[in-house]
């Protein structure tokens, strides 16, 4: 398990998003972001030059592999929200993602000893390097039980 101490600025861990297809971008699309540009090509190819995915479903995918990979394994008390959140290129079907969770910041609750604030960027970058998704996420975690506690 990781804790709050485990954790420094200039930290970097990598990840990798499973590629969304075409079905898989317009089903969700139907059932939480039923735009036409995720859901009816023809109209996103005028608009967009091909069909682009939901940018709440690009934030799943994104979130996905850092849940699944490393946060699974952090004393992990909860998320405290997004900050800069931002869709900064549109995300089409089969593209595989890179991304990166930047450590900003460990912060010790001043008020709570048992925990403090984890602040990390994270982003995805497209095949061709470009950066199509970013935030800046705090997070609450846990701190190592002190033995003289």
């Amino acid at each position: 398990m990781k804790y709050l101490e485990d954790f420094a600025p200039g930290q970097v861990f990598r990840f990798h998003s499973e590629p969304m297809s075409k079905e898989a971008i317009i089903a969700f699309a139907e059932e939480w972001d039923p735009q036409r540009l995720h859901t009816d090509e023809d109209y996103a190819t005028t608009v967009h030059g091909g069909l682009i995915a939901s940018g709440f479903q690009t934030m799943l995918e994104v979130f996905r592999p850092v849940m699944a990979e490393m946060m699974v394994d952090v004393a992990n008390i909860g998320g405290m929200g997004f900050d800069n959140l931002r869709w900064l290129r549109p995300v089409r079907p089969n593209e595989r993602l890179d991304v990166e969770l930047t450590v900003n910041a460990v912060t010790p609750s001043r008020s709570k000893p048992d925990r403090g604030v984890l602040h990390y960027t994270l982003s995805a970058k497209n095949p061709e390097g470009e950066v199509v998704f970013s935030t800046d996420t705090p997070v609450m975690i846990q701190r190592k039980q002190n033995d003289t506690d």
